[in-house]
């Protein structure tokens, strides 16, 4: 049974699981401070305001016994301290997407239809917010994949399996039967405790917890990520501002699960929102409706949903026909019997997590958009028949980009199941990037600098399937990929622009060879290429990237001196942002370097074009450098 231990220093209240970890060091989030977690003495709690107010025990706050990761699932050298807080810094689960309807008196036919359909807009809209992550969970790429791609990612030849996987399969090898990939845990970013379904009633098949504070903190990286998406996060503000009056920067945390109903109609939602600080509690009933005390647990019925107040920071809504479902779901939580093999195994405290059962999207395909639906269906296929439910969490470091697939392998588990679905899923990714490359070419973007990072997409993808390391467990297949931490918005507004060039694109028509410009057509010269006219649009493009598309554009090899640039303070990743259009490449390369202020600054710190005729190569340097060696700058003014 989960209990809270106080931190002998500051106070604060430290969340277990269970008291398996007691004996064992802590260290406080709030203070640092290590103490060895004991068992506190049990004290009588007074209530302070006689008045009769929700009051829910401290175990309500924290994870339920049965939702504790099973003894094979635990891994010891996490400490639990490191979960989310409970009480003063409470991060459970959270709100929904739907509006608040006032009440009212009753309306005539005409009023309660236009009610009926704003209530239907404002539950497709979520749908389409929810859809919109499941978009992305399903594989950033991977739904981009035309309907005929798709049926052809059937499994590669043998010979080509083992040359590609051999050093994924031995690291499987060595851990099979391993419920949580070792690698995984010491690697991870975060170590906090499963996302649990507390409050929530019966029948979830999708489960998305999120952190919008931290998501949509100024200047952040999640930030950044949510401006490449913006289609899915302007959803998200609207659903929070419509039923909790809230803006994202005010809730901790947010759990929202989608309960499917027939075939065609959208879902019900239940919904948990844990807020950054505490609310009065008057604030907080003027907010829901009507008060109904039939319950264990004060009820508030607010039209067709039913909120809870847990705590002055956690609020619970969900449909009214499961009201006491949602009550049961205090002390006993409803079994999810696709996802509860995944759940144990998933980590809260990531920024981003959705989970689903890829059979309730195939049956739900009207919870998307007519333009999308041909690739959810896809990325479905691309997902194969053996797989029962998914997870993908993400959480977004300065330096790291960390990515989790986790595959719930169809039940019943036959033998080697999980091992045969890694291999599967390997292969699909070693290949999508080949898949992807000739459907990308029929596409035609008009702007140059979308043109830009779609046709990256495929080379994303490729590094993504190079960067994933893949373990097996009893009953999943566990994906871990660490990329870079640009490479998060770079995946997300190249997989959006793809998508949206994709609606426009006809991929029945045969494809259009490229034209080979006529090698005569090209200067001769380095200097006269420097000269030929081009566009750019860098939108936070590193340096090296940037002088990558110039060469690419005067098909002429451009180098970076690393080492140079690395003495003069320099690094490869200075972000580039301005728009150019018929500008002549070396005044595309000065305004780099003017940017980046790597001109008129001492001879180390200022950066030149070194051109060498004989081997048509470009090199960037520093002046420092080059008059070391001996090398020319080339002028790049006149």
């Amino acid at each position: 049974m989960s209990i809270q231990i106080p931190c002998p220093k500051c106070g604060r209240e430290l969340k277990l699981p269970d008291r398996s970890l007691l004996g064992r060091k802590g260290k406080c989030p709030k203070c640092s401070h290590t103490f060895v977690l004991e068992e506190p003495p049990v004290v009588a709690l007074e209530l302070a305001n006689p008045d009769p107010v929700v009051v829910v025990p401290q175990a309500s706050t924290t994870p339920l016994p049965f939702i504790s990761p099973k003894p094979d699932v635990v891994i010891a050298k996490s400490p639990a301290v490191s979960s989310p807080d409970p009480v003063d810094h409470n991060p459970a689960v959270l709100p929904e997407f739907a509006a608040l309807d006032q009440l009212a008196k009753p309306k005539g036919t005409a009023a309660r239809l236009k009610e009926l359909h704003q209530k239907s807009v404002k539950r497709r809209n979520l749908g389409l917010a929810i859809g919109g992550g499941i978009l992305l969970a399903v594989g950033a790429i991977a739904l981009f994949a035309p309907q005929f791609a798709a049926k052809n990612l059937g499994a590669r030849p043998a010979e080509t399996r083992n040359e590609s996987q051999s050093p994924a399969s031995d690291a499987s090898d060595a851990s099979e039967g391993v419920a949580i990939s070792e690698y995984a845990r010491l690697g991870a970013p975060t170590k906090g405790t499963p996302i649990e379904l507390q409050y929530i009633p019966f029948g979830t098949q999708i489960v998305l917890n999120l952190h919008p504070a931290e998501l949509w903190q100024a200047e952040s990286l999640g930030q950044e990520l949510l401006y490449c998406i913006p289609p899915i996060a302007k959803l998200i503000e609207t659903t929070l501002n419509d039923l909790f009056q809230r803006k994202p920067e005010e809730v901790e945390e947010l759990l929202i699960c989608l309960i499917p109903g027939m075939r065609g109609s959208w879902p019900d939602i239940a919904a948990v929102v844990h807020l950054v600080e505490d609310q009065k509690r008057s604030q907080l009933i003027e907010q829901l409706g009507e008060r109904i005390d039939t319950y264990a647990q004060p009820v508030y019925i607010k039209g067709e949903r039913a909120y809870m107040i847990i705590d002055p920071r956690t609020l619970v809504v969900g449909p009214r026909s499961q009201a006491q479902e949602m009550v049961q779901a205090i002390t006993e939580r409803n079994p999810v019997e696709q996802l509860d093999p995944l759940l144990p195994l998933t980590d809260r405290s990531r920024h981003i997590t959705v989970l689903f059962t890829p059979l309730t999207l195939s049956l739900q395909e009207t919870w998307f958009p007519e333009n999308v639906r041909p690739f959810v269906k896809n990325g479905l296929e691309w997902l194969g028949e053996q797989t029962e439910a998914v997870s993908w969490s993400i959480h977004l470091t300065e330096p790291l980009f960390y990515s989790e697939i986790l595959l719930g392998v169809k039940r019943p588990v036959a033998k080697n199941a999980a091992k045969k679905l890694e291999q599967e899923f390997t292969d699909k990714l070693a290949e999508l990037a080949g898949k992807l490359v000739p459907q990308f070419q029929q596409m035609n973007p008009q702007e140059q600098g979308k043109r830009m990072i779609i046709g990256r997409v495929p080379a994303m993808a490729e590094v993504f399937a190079l960067a994933t390391v893949s373990q097996v467990g009893p009953q999943h297949v566990q994906l871990v990929t660490a990329l870079p931490d640009r490479a998060a918005p770079n995946l997300a507004v190249g997989t959006f622009l793809a998508w949206d060039e994709s609606t426009r694109t006809d991929f029945s028509k045969e494809r259009v060879k490229p034209v080979v410009v006529p090698t005569s057509t090209l200067p001769e010269s380095i200097a006269d290429r420097l000269k030929m006219k081009i566009d750019v649009d860098f939108r936070r493009t590193p340096l090296n990237e940037a002088f990558s598309f110039i060469g690419g554009e005067i098909r002429t090899p451009i180098e970076i001196d690393g080492d140079a640039l690395k003495l003069g303070g320099f690094t490869k990743n200075i972000a580039q942002v301005f728009k150019l259009d018929g500008a002549r490449a070396q005044d595309v390369a000065l305004k780099i370097f003017e940017d980046s202020k790597g001109v008129n600054q001492t001879p180390d710190k200022t950066l030149i074009l070194v051109v060498d005729e004989t081997k048509k190569q470009i090199l960037v340097t520093t002046l420092a450098t080059a008059s070391e060696k001996g090398w020319t700058p080339y002028d790049l003014t006149k």
